[in-house]
């Protein structure tokens, strides 16, 4: 009297099963590419280049703790005296600036900008790289009814743009090393 329905006819649900086995090889089969092709997820490889380091900053850079602790993270104690790497930040400027106005003529969206000077020197003072300046830019919704979550979000994004800062200048030290010993050739 009643029938037994399957919720895909008996030749839908073979065809669905039946590709699995394929997405499955597929998939391995990219895995084993990637894998075979030397691809690894960057990485802050710091420490094997540079054991000791020491950050400099003029009154002007308010973030030089957080310099600091990523490089512990990133597996290099952070000294006061001599040092393999020594990080010189200057010049720190934070802008803001009217990104978009509303129909009542008041800042809607405010753009904020934070730059740093970054040079990067051996333990001698031999300049690992040129100085450079580091720039980041975000924008802001100003909420003129909550006063208060504007004020949460610029403190969030004036964090998250520190922690990118902070992030390029590391990600900057890992294709640099230590400078070659003046005997030190490298064979063709």
């Amino acid at each position: 009297m009643f029938e037994r329905r399957t919720p895909f006819p008996p030749a839908v649900a073979a065809r669905r099963i039946g590709r699995w086995p394929a997405v499955v090889a597929l998939a391995a089969c990219c895995a084993v590419t990637v894998a075979g092709c030397g691809f690894q997820l960057r990485s802050w490889r710091v420490a094997d280049d540079f054991q000791t380091a020491r950050v400099e900053a003029d009154g002007s850079v308010d973030f030089a703790a957080e310099v600091r602790a990523a490089l512990r993270e990133a597996g290099v104690t952070v000294v006061d005296g001599e040092a393999d790497l020594v990080l010189r930040l200057s010049d720190q400027r934070e802008e803001q600036r009217a990104a978009s106005v509303a129909a009542d003529a008041r800042v809607a969206e405010r753009e904020l900008v934070l730059q740093v000077s970054v040079a990067y020197f051996a333990g001698d003072g031999a300049p690992l790289a040129p100085a450079r300046v580091l720039r980041t830019e975000r924008i802001a919704r100003l909420d003129r009814g909550g006063l208060l979550g504007s004020g949460a979000e610029h403190a969030l994004v004036a964090t998250e743009m520190r922690t990118e800062l902070v992030g390029r200048m590391l990600r900057a030290l890992g294709g640099m090393g230590p400078p070659a010993a003046p005997g030190d050739s490298a064979a063709p």
